[in-house]
């Protein structure tokens, strides 16, 4: 990793992180409240997080700060406590440097995290600092002029987020049902599902998310009796497009179409038609966390049409942001057959799990579990319970 930070007022601040004891004997502390205000208030900080991928911390005079960073920005505040810190707070934690001036180069400064130790050494030439020694990763604690792992996971979770991602959710399903030998029947499959936003304005993204279905095996029952068992196949690829809306409070709207591709390489495996239908969504998003809920309806517009498809289907999803990059989630995915038999129509799960956040490389991975019960499935045949791994890096948007 590489670091090169700029100044705005004074130049500000990151750089590597070396490891090194915090108070040498040409190393001396930089004090004085006035002081530290006068050096922090309106500096500007750059860190190459990865290869192409620059983090831009700003501190304003008035006490608020930015950091952008993977085409986000993460909001913070910023203020000097007693005669030796600074610190600055998201919605998530608060962190707190200590500075010091290297006696026998003035132009030479360090800041140490007074919790981890961690040490970030700069140099001031000509209005711009220079890393002094070897790089280092981003921490897991983010820095002055980079985004923490806690803060990047819950933006993750916001349904309007701006970052981009991509998407692995692989899959274990153990069904019940009427039919004889449905209860040893299961099912393992990956869905990819990438998440690339279009920034319309500050507050409005353009969702284009398309979802792939590969099936490693799946047993479905036979018309001549018992179960057959596919293996390797693609499944109905579908998308969605829309727009969300991040309104004030806190508040997500969402609103768009829904659409499923006959694309199964297998006919047991999929529909064999063109479904479209409407989408919309509702969340709130705090610092504690995301409560939401997703709703779209299809119809069966090309295809088969020995039978008519009508499906209600939808996601709830909650985060609950415990620190650290560290989260308890849910996001199941529900449907309402309108064309099945009335004890068919309803597949609803309730779904608890883990994630977390993580900072390999400089770039940030989300790894997450989560386990499902179906509390209402079909009763001749459908999913009793379910295992999900997710595993979600972090990407730089092509535009």
């Amino acid at each position: 990793m590489s670091t090169r930070l700029s100044l705005s007022k004074l130049v500000a601040f990151i750089s590597c992180v070396t490891v090194q004891s915090a108070l040498a004997d040409n190393w001396q502390p930089f004090t004085g409240a006035s002081a530290l205000q006068e050096f922090v208030s309106g500096a500007i900080a750059e860190i190459t997080l990865s290869p192409g991928v620059t983090a831009t911390g700003t501190y304003n005079p008035d006490g608020t700060a930015q950091i952008q960073a993977w085409n986000e920005t993460f909001k913070r505040t910023w203020k000097v406590k007693g005669d030796d810190q600074v610190c600055y707070s998201s919605d998530i934690a608060t962190h707190c440097y200590r500075f010091e001036r290297n006696q026998d180069a003035t132009n030479e400064y360090r800041s140490i995290n007074v919790k981890t130790g961690e040490i970030v050494n700069f140099r001031i030439v000509n209005a711009v600092a220079e890393a002094v020694g070897e790089g280092a990763e981003a921490a897991e604690e983010g820095g002055l002029g980079a985004p923490s792992a806690a803060e990047i996971a819950a933006a993750l979770s916001d349904p309007n987020t701006n970052l981009g991602s991509m998407n692995f959710q692989f899959d274990y399903i153990e069904y019940e049902g009427d039919i004889p030998g449905s209860g040893d029947a299961s099912a393992t499959r990956v869905l990819f599902q990438p998440s690339l936003p279009y920034s319309l304005t500050e507050s409005t993204n353009l969702f284009i998310r398309p979802a792939v279905p590969v099936i490693f095996n799946q047993e479905v029952p036979s018309p001549t009796g018992g179960f057959d068992s596919k293996g390797v196949d693609l499944g109905d690829i579908s998308t969605d497009a829309s727009l969300a809306k991040t309104l004030p409070g806190g508040f997500v709207v969402l609103g768009g179409l829904a659409a499923t591709f006959p694309t199964a390489t297998d006919d047991s495996l999929g529909l064999d038609q063109w479904l479209l239908g409407p989408e919309a969504a509702l969340a709130i998003v705090r610092p504690w966390g995301v409560l939401g809920v997703l709703v779209s309806h299809q119809w069966d517009i090309a295809g088969e049409d020995d039978y008519d498809t009508s499906i209600t289907g939808g996601q709830y999803f909650y985060t609950l942001n415990m620190g650290g990059g560290w989260q308890i989630n849910g996001s199941p995915t529900f449907s309402y057959n309108h064309e099945a038999s009335s004890d068919d129509k309803w597949t609803f799960p309730l779904a608890v799990g883990v994630s977390k956040t993580s900072i390999i490389g400089g770039r940030p991975w989300k790894f997450g579990v989560q386990y499902w019960h179906y509390v209402a499935t079909p009763d001749t045949f459908g999913p009793d319970y379910q295992i999900r791994f997710t595993v979600s890096p972090v990407v730089k948007l092509p535009w």
